[in-house]
């Protein structure tokens, strides 16, 4: 088990927040290490209100995520994402629930998420363009930067919290948040996205919540990362019901990998120069172009599927209406 995840814990066990208020809910993704009997040897002595689900395979963010939501308490009001690689401060909870409440038509709030590494900021919120690219929010600022509160266009899925009664309206789900097949990646845009489509907001608010490690999980670039981002970004560009900008998205892709420059991407050339003088390099070179070329592929197919099924079309242009 990551020491980050035990340091994640053990905030959660310290938060200035009353205990009889709020439940620990964790979701072991079918981990293999020991994690499950660490976690639960750790938590069994803690006096909050907690439950811990063990799966028997790794379900992606996603699933883990509305796992951990049906869980939940049925009388309960909110409810808190937080990844394994984020620690929240003691003070947080308190404060985005304070948000959530004296602000009206909130459907989700985040605060400042601290870079653990340099100390600065890692995100205060993130922002999606017409072209669908995302950008967090003050990155690589220094967190005196941050001094006021503004609307973003999702909350980060690293430490958010989210009106139950919103997400609901918002995604149609009677019992989950995200769609499972997302897995991993994109899937805070589309319900960002959601909840503006139905006339909720999502807020930054100034206020330090959380050290992260971003992609803890998925630190290392490979192929499988490649994939699933890929397939997430263009899901996401086919479930939009009216980006003027859906059919050069699609294309660009398209000329970029059929014409076998896909390689130039960051991320595949990140992979391909950890390949150079090895003798798979080959081998590895063309899993990064499969990779790429098949998240496409099924993200677009997986995309138009959804959007026929889709009750409330997403409308990327409500967003701060």
């Amino acid at each position: 088990m990551p020491p980050l995840v035990l340091q994640s814990l053990k905030s959660i066990a310290d938060l200035d927040y009353p205990s009889d208020r709020y439940e620990l809910i964790v979701v072991d993704n079918g981990s293999t290490d020991g994690s499950f009997e660490k976690i639960k040897g750790f938590l069994e002595g803690k006096s909050f209100r907690k439950k811990i689900i063990r799966l028997e395979r790794n379900l992606g963010f996603t699933g883990g995520s509305n796992v951990g939501f049906r869980a939940r308490d049925p009388d309960s009001k909110y409810i808190v994402l937080l990844n394994n690689d984020a620690i929240p401060f003691r003070h947080s909870l308190r404060e985005l629930v304070e948000c959530a409440e004296l602000r009206s038509g909130i459907g989700a709030v985040q605060g400042v998420i601290v870079d653990l590494d340099n100390g600065r900021v890692d995100t205060a919120g993130d922002m999606l363009t017409e072209l669908l690219i995302g950008a967090q929010i003050y990155n690589g600022r220094s967190l005196a930067d941050v001094k006021k509160a503004f609307y973003v266009t999702y909350a980060d899925g690293a430490y958010s919290l989210y009106r139950i009664e919103s997400i609901k309206k918002a995604t149609g789900f009677p019992d989950k948040i995200f769609y499972d097949e997302m897995f991993a990646y994109f899937d805070d845009s589309v319900l960002g996205l959601q909840l503006w489509s139905t006339g909720f907001k999502v807020i930054s608010i100034p206020r330090i919540v959380a050290l992260r490690r971003r992609s803890s999980t998925f630190r290392r670039v490979s192929p499988l990362k490649l994939y699933l981002s890929t397939r997430g970004f263009y899901a996401l560009n086919e479930i939009t019901n009216n980006s003027r900008f859906k059919p050069l998205i699609r294309n660009i892709h398209v000329l970029y990998n059929i014409a076998g420059r896909a390689l130039a991407t960051p991320l595949a050339s990140k992979l391909i120069k950890r390949c150079r003088g090895k003798s798979d390099s080959s081998t590895k070179c063309k899993n990064v172009v499969k990779a790429i070329y098949l998240g496409y592929l099924h993200g677009i197919k997986w995309g138009q599927r959804k959007s026929k099924e889709i009750s409330r079309p997403i409308d990327i242009y409500r967003e701060h209406l």
